[in-house]
């Protein structure tokens, strides 16, 4: 049954990205929820993070209580920020219409960025199933304990080599920009397994490890010798792997997965992918370990690199963060509330 909301849906996307596609897609999408009967209004992103105060005030002072981004995780990200910035977050629903590479959150909820989704994913919209979302809060500080920076998060963070691969994958993108064929032909996953090897290939050669003490619930654990950290929230991570099948995204925890070097990344990017059918025992019998995943409300992380001076390189939800050697990490739960599918499980 289609539930026609009483008050208009704010849509909100990029009309400039994609060489023309995003606008065609968006106007497609207010088409398509003409049709459906929904009422709608539409406001572009902004640069410069502007996208969340825009946001923020649509909720709190022009009283829209249902909300759809189109676009990428960024885009996820600044909508779903302005929603948690305004006075009662809770109140209003977001519906997800993505359009970018690797879209976690979507997919995490059986939400495809395929452009022949566009019409199934407005009919989730106008069906209106609804679950929560926990949502994070990242804080990081000055080594002399001083508030660095405050922030949200809604899907993962990294820190290491994850984080270094994303980098690289940045300056890549960067360089083709203005070559059109190659910009048109080295793109998505492509660009993704590039970067994994040369960061690979860096890490094995250099030995890039640190040292952390991560703070659980308020049991402290040490750790030497990592190269990766990842912090999970919903199902998917990358797109394509999983961190803890038993994951909930409204369970009130996070997952931890510790990464303690090359063979240790590499037995779990083989089990942890979404569709393989190994396990952990089946590569341990040849020799590849792998450290556990934790889970926990509060996380309290201090890194360690006593040979390197700059802090290690730092993601969150699929863009760099400034990294810090002291970071805290809480989990708000189920601050949000999303759009999804009757049936919501990952693709």
């Amino acid at each position: 049954m289609t539930t026609v909301p009483s008050q208009p849906l704010l849509l909100v996307g990029n009309p400039t990205s994609g060489a023309g596609k995003a606008r065609k897609a968006i106007e497609k999408a207010l088409e398509l929820l003409h049709e459906q009967r929904i009422p709608c209004e539409f406001r572009p992103t902004l640069p410069h993070g502007g996208t969340i105060e825009v946001v923020r005030r649509a909720i709190d002072d022009e009283g829209f209580r249902t909300l759809a981004f189109m676009g990428g995780d960024g885009t996820f990200y600044e909508v779903a920020t302005g929603i948690c910035r305004s006075r009662e977050p809770s109140q209003v629903r977001l519906g997800m219409l993505p359009a970018g590479t690797a879209n976690d959150q979507a997919r995490s909820f059986g939400i495809s960025a395929n452009e022949k989704s566009l019409p199934d994913n407005i009919q989730i919209l106008a069906e209106g199933h609804t679950t929560s979302l926990d949502v994070g809060r990242i804080r990081t500080f000055h080594d002399n304990g001083t508030l660095a920076h405050e922030d949200f998060f809604y899907d993962s963070l990294g820190f290491g080599l994850s984080a270094a691969i994303l980098a690289f994958r940045n300056r890549e993108l960067q360089l083709v920009q203005g070559v059109p064929i190659w910009r048109d032909m080295y793109q998505g996953h492509a660009v993704y397994v590039r970067a994994a090897m040369h960061e690979l290939a860096l890490n094995w050669v250099l030995r890039d490890r640190f040292s952390l003490e991560l703070t659980l619930d308020g049991e402290v654990h040490h750790f030497e010798r990592l190269s990766d950290l990842v912090i999970s929230n919903t199902m998917l991570y990358a797109g394509e792997w999983i961190i803890d099948p038993n994951a909930q995204h409204d369970d009130g925890y996070f997952e931890i997965g510790l990464f303690s070097g090359v063979r240790d990344w590499t037995s779990k990017l083989i089990v942890h992918h979404k569709h393989s059918p190994l396990t952990f025992d089946m590569l341990e019998k040849v020799g590849l370990s792998h450290a556990p995943v934790l889970k926990a409300r509060s996380i309290g992380l201090q890194f360690f690199r006593p040979e390197v001076q700059n802090p290690l390189p730092a993601q969150r939800d699929g863009e760099e963060f400034a990294p810090a050697n002291l970071v805290q990490i809480d989990v708000i739960p189920r601050l949000m509330t999303i759009i999804v599918p009757q049936d919501h499980h990952w693709i």
